[in-house]
């Protein structure tokens, strides 16, 4: 998938008021948010913005002589489907209050900021700041959950704010306009490097990927019984590609479609064994924990047990005889 550009922009610096109301229009527009300008910038005004899109992702270039802005309770109450911005800045500073907190974001600075909460906005010095604007649908749970938690600005010493200021910064460069890249790719990144700058003791002591691991394990057992449970559905529910999936099972025993064809036998093994299930034909029982072929079900009995699921059946009844 390339980037599309679908805007490249620069103000008329001589035109003072009517360069400052085409850039507020500009970045609106390319936001898909609204929001309201603050005074009118006194003299001269510079602007630039470009604005490309890969997948759902929008990224917005943009330059801009000192201004302000806000956006009220009454803005982010009415926004259809929130959004999470990256901001990577590289010249320049703003002022940011979010949140009931007060920022001050300069050249190398790295903020994730998002359209649930009311915001204040006052650059002091001429700006220069990359946005990764994605819908908040894409991102996994884990760092959904993991927002309010999250340094807003991300600190001198965090890893995330470098990697990220790097993945924005190249995604951004005019040369990775012809690039060939699915949206996941830049996603999977995001989930990644977000996650990662959580403080140390936020994080459990086993590690983020196995923290993921055992969210997505809980998943599959609360929903063996469902036959549309395979790995499109898993991530989809859990907002990360299929490769990451893969990826993330990578070191485990069992692949994770192994996992559930293997949790969804031992559950029908437990029913054959179960004398108050006797009553129901191995063919719903096979149905019931999403197996849709008796006679696949059935090899994958036997490979797994060692005998068929009538012989199961069989010597639990002896046993309780």
């Amino acid at each position: 998938m390339n980037s599309s550009v679908k805007e490249s922009w620069v103000s008329e610096s001589s035109r003072g008021a009517d360069a400052y109301e085409a850039w507020v229009d500009k970045l609106m527009t390319a936001q898909g948010a609204d929001w309201c300008p603050g005074k009118t910038p006194p003299g001269a005004f510079s602007a630039s913005l470009r604005h490309k899109v890969i997948g759902e992702i929008n990224v917005i270039e943009s330059r801009c002589d000192p201004c302000s802005g806000y956006r009220t309770d009454r803005h982010a109450a009415l926004v259809d489907e929130p959004t999470v911005v990256l901001l990577s800045y590289l010249e320049g500073g703003e002022h940011i209050e979010f949140g009931g907190e007060r920022y001050t974001v300069a050249a190398g600075d790295t903020f994730v900021w998002d359209s649930s909460k009311a915001t204040k906005f006052e650059v002091y010095q001429s700006l220069h700041k990359v946005a990764l604007a994605m819908p908040a649908r894409l991102l996994s749970h884990n760092v959904l959950s993991a927002l309010d938690r999250v340094p807003r600005k991300f600190g001198a010493s965090s890893g995330s704010r470098h990697l990220l200021g790097s993945l924005i910064g190249a995604v951004a460069d005019e040369e990775f306009d012809d690039a060939e890249v699915e949206a996941e790719t830049i996603l999977d990144a995001v989930n990644a490097f977000v996650m990662g700058a959580l403080p140390i003791e936020a994080v459990p002591e086993r590690g983020l990927q196995a923290q993921q691991r055992q969210e997505i394990k809980r998943y599959v057992e609360r929903h063996l019984s469902d036959p549309s449970l395979n790995i499109e559905r898993i991530a989809l529910e859990h907002r990360v590609s299929k490769r990451y999936l893969h990826w993330l099972f990578r070191d485990e025993p069992m692949t994770l479609n192994e996992l559930i064809i293997f949790k969804r036998l031992g559950r029908c093994r437990d029913d054959l064994r179960n004398p108050e299930s006797e009553h129901l034909h191995i063919s719903q029982i096979a149905y019931y924990w999403g197996f849709a072929n008796t006679s696949h079900f059935s090899k994958r009995y036997r490979a797994c047990f060692g005998e068929s699921p009538t012989e199961t059946r069989q010597i639990a009844g002896q046993l309780l005889a």
